[in-house]
């Protein structure tokens, strides 16, 4: 088994690949070559994007047979929030059986092998970039090779502790789906909880038992919120929770459960169980005034703070 970088993904299969399976002992693998090779019997039919430079490497998307606006504007099916990328900065079309992609006359402009284009015929391995730093790799995959670049994105955007998503990934994914809210005029909301009095778990039973704490609270989180939510630890002992197309009486509603199930846990240490409790701010794009991430953020902030004073083990969806 073998750490594989997205770039080996794509290596012809009569390139020698020298070293890679020298340490059977290896245990920081993700995918072994011999699962790699087998996925490429299949039928490549798979048009995709991976990101290969800039933020969020790695990331895979699949092309849509429809048209998709890329850009940095909110109403993007491809967002990007990179600088110099323009807000209606290019499209990527299918014709037939392949893919065009268009500039839309962006401010820096969007090339493909180096060469600035207005309009370009996507072949197999082509490398586009948009503006300064955002750059992918056009590939035709098969069904098992995009599983497998999923698998190593993934890697790359989980916290190792919990199994959340990292915080990276949630500033981007939050931007994304509010993209989207405002595409498909639904609402969005956001949870901001952390674990109670969590410094003092740490220092009366150590941090071995302050991290089976955090992974218990995220077994919780994950057991009860749906697959299309995003949930992120956000920073120590706080996470956060994307819901898409809930209002704040639901995001409310939600965090409560969250509250009321890990309340409920008794988590096993050499001292005997403890139980802790959290507390929860909320805030949705409807009910914010400011409607940025930014404000969204600050909102639920600033009330997960109020539940803090008001008593703890809370939760609040209004100042």
């Amino acid at each position: 088994m073998v750490r594989l970088r997205v770039e080996e993904l794509f290596l012809n299969d009569d390139r020698e690949l020298k070293g890679y399976e020298e340490d059977p002992d290896d245990r920081t693998a993700i995918v072994s070559l011999r699962e790699l090779k087998a996925a490429r019997k299949q039928s490549k039919d798979r048009h995709i994007l991976v990101r290969v430079r800039g933020a969020e490497l790695g990331r895979v998307t699949l092309l849509s047979p429809e048209r998709m606006r890329v850009g940095r504007s909110q109403d993007s099916e491809m967002w990007l929030s990179d600088d110099g990328v323009s807000r209606r900065h290019a499209t990527l079309v299918r014709e037939g059986d392949h893919y065009m992609v268009e500039d839309e006359g962006s401010a820096n402009g969007t090339f493909v092998g180096g060469v600035k284009i207005t309009r370009h015929e996507l072949k197999d391995g082509d490398v586009i970039q948009f503006g300064p730093t955002a750059v992918f790799r056009y590939s035709l995959s098969d069904e098992s090779q995009e599983a497998l670049l999923r698998q190593l994105y993934d890697a790359s955007v989980t916290d190792a502790l919990t199994g959340a998503h990292n915080r990276e990934h949630f500033d981007t994914q939050l931007r994304a789906e509010m993209s989207y809210a405002r595409r498909h005029n639904t609402d969005i909301s956001l949870v901001i909880f952390d674990a109670d009095h969590f410094k003092k778990v740490n220092d009366t039973y150590g941090h071995q038992v302050g991290d089976a704490v955090l992974v218990e609270i995220a077994k919780v989180v994950r057991a009860t919120v749906r697959s299309e939510d995003v949930f992120a630890r956000y920073g120590g002992e706080e996470f956060a929770l994307v819901l898409r197309g809930i209002d704040i009486e639901g995001a409310g509603a939600v965090a409560d459960r969250l509250r009321e199930r890990i309340a409920a846990l008794e988590i096993p240490t050499e001292h005997g169980p403890i139980r802790v409790t959290v507390s929860a701010g909320c805030a949705s794009l409807t009910t914010s005034g400011e409607k940025t991430p930014e404000g969204l953020i600050s909102a639920a902030d600033k009330r997960l703070y109020g539940a803090k004073h008001a008593g703890r083990n809370r939760v609040k969806t209004s100042d």
